[in-house]
């Protein structure tokens, strides 16, 4: 018990010197970076994101704090991220990413991330998502990927030839405005789905997942446990 005791207060004691209260200063930061087609964001940002004929990533946020987020690019992905895990309470910290082409976004934790352009590619477009994180974008690409595990949204639209989303767990996926011809959709445990077809649809639902469709699509389905496929049309 004397243990359990020691632990939790060590445990409060580093939690605290890791967080930073916002100074309410805000000011604003251009970060120097090479070029990037992939955004990774891990903790409780906002972000707006969007094409334009050069990089650039600035960062807004409270004068005492600004200096702990980090903007580094490994792999062609710029990765923000706060320094050795540190939090804040009150505090103002936002991000504005603009790139000429951006293929992947991946965000865990509870960021909130939109696209202020239509984010255009000529080849794929990845979205991935894990623990609260949400996102709306629009997009243009020949194929399209999108993903949550855990309780985040996904909001599309736009159009694509090619769409495959999935969902593990409570999350939603509402892209029923993002023009697909061929969607390909797998919910599993309670997530939820409203996605476009014009031409095929094929879907595979199991547990308590719904999946909610529009279009013409010449329909595909396998459902186990109490999923259920809805046409919208």
């Amino acid at each position: 018990m004397k243990q359990l005791a020691f632990f939790l207060l060590t445990l409060l004691a580093f939690t605290s010197c890791n967080q930073r209260t916002g100074s309410g200063n805000i000011i604003t930061e251009t970060r120097q970076t090479a070029d990037f087609t992939g955004v990774s964001v891990g903790g409780a940002f906002t972000m707006e994101i969007k094409n334009g004929p050069v990089t650039q990533v600035q960062v807004e946020a409270d004068d005492n704090i600004i200096g702990l987020i980090e903007t580094n690019v490994s792999g062609n992905v710029l990765k923000i991220r706060t320094r050795n895990g540190s939090s804040f309470s009150n505090a103002h910290f936002k991000v504005y990413v603009t790139a000429p082409e951006i293929n992947s976004i991946h965000a865990s934790g509870a960021s909130d991330i939109t696209s202020t352009s239509q984010l255009k590619s000529a080849n794929k477009i990845s979205i991935e998502l894990s623990g609260a994180a949400n996102i709306k974008a629009a997009i243009d690409a020949p194929q399209v990927y999108s993903s949550v595990s855990g309780a985040g949204t996904i909001e599309l639209s736009g159009r694509t030839k090619n769409y495959m989303a999935k969902i593990s767990g409570s999350g939603r996926i509402k892209s029923a405005e993002l023009m697909s011809e061929n969607t390909d959709v797998h919910v599993s445990g309670a997530g939820s789905a409203k996605v476009h077809a014009s031409v095929n649809l094929k879907a595979d639902i199991s547990g308590a997942g719904t999946v909610g469709y529009s279009g013409g699509a010449a329909v595909q389905q396998h459902i186990s446990g109490a999923g259920t496929l809805n046409n919208e049309n």
